[in-house]
């Protein structure tokens, strides 16, 4: 899919290291959050996975801290288009044009109730598998691809951490997280349901409690 003029500057701007981290890095929507990333001793040859990447600002930052092995998984293909450029040439970063599921099949992606347009980057990040997610439409919507979480967990012998930003179906992961939590080492998970999408309030106490022996130790709310 063809990029708009707009994200070809972006990302011809953020493919340069000195932008990124001057610029990109620093900005108030993201350097909160990017310096919780800050202490996660990874190594060179460690395995990150980033789950719901979008314009792909946490997996670089991983990449430029510590060049590891990353793993890039985005349904959106526009996104995911960004993701292609901003990476192109980099071996280590792998990029995969799906969503993460308990299940491998097709499904809907239910965008913004404020556009349909999956172009407006702006209003990417509310996208969800979740058609109860408050803020989606259920009549605009395309189809995605999903791999099973599980099948994809068998693939690895470790993964030195996982982030997981997929605005509310993270509750369907769960369960295979808990299966293979020693295969981990930090999750990071934006949990919809906490303080914010209060839709998935019961889903947030239901997994609150069976994670809170994980808690800050492999498994932290992000």
């Amino acid at each position: 899919m063809k990029l708009k003029f707009r994200e070809q500057i972006w990302c011809f701007l953020f493919r340069i290291k000195l932008v990124r981290l001057f610029l990109f890095y620093k900005l108030d929507r993201y350097k909160t959050k990017l310096s919780l990333l800050d202490n996660l001793d990874l190594k060179f040859n460690h395995n990150a996975l980033d789950f719901g990447a979008n314009n792909g600002i946490i997996s670089q930052y991983i990449f430029d801290k510590y060049k590891c092995n990353v793993e890039v998984f985005e349904p959106n293909p526009y996104c995911f288009g960004i993701l292609q450029k901003i990476f192109k040439g980099n071996t280590k970063v792998k990029l995969h044009n799906v969503a993460v599921s308990n299940k491998s099949l097709k499904t809907k992606l239910y965008l913004s109730r404020r556009s349909a347009d999956i172009t407006n980057m702006g209003l990417s990040e509310i996208s969800s598998l979740e058609k109860k997610k408050a803020n989606v439409s259920t009549k605009n919507y395309l189809y995605v691809k999903c791999i099973n979480v599980e099948k994809l967990f068998q693939k690895f012998k470790k993964i030195h951490f996982l982030k997981i930003d997929v605005e509310g179906h993270e509750y369907k992961l769960f369960p295979s997280i808990i299966k293979n939590i020693k295969k981990f080492g930090k999750i990071f998970c934006e949990m919809h349901g906490s303080s914010h999408r209060p839709e998935f309030k019961k889903d947030y106490d239901k997994w609150d409690k069976k994670l809170k022996k994980f808690k800050n130790k492999n498994f932290f709310y992000w």
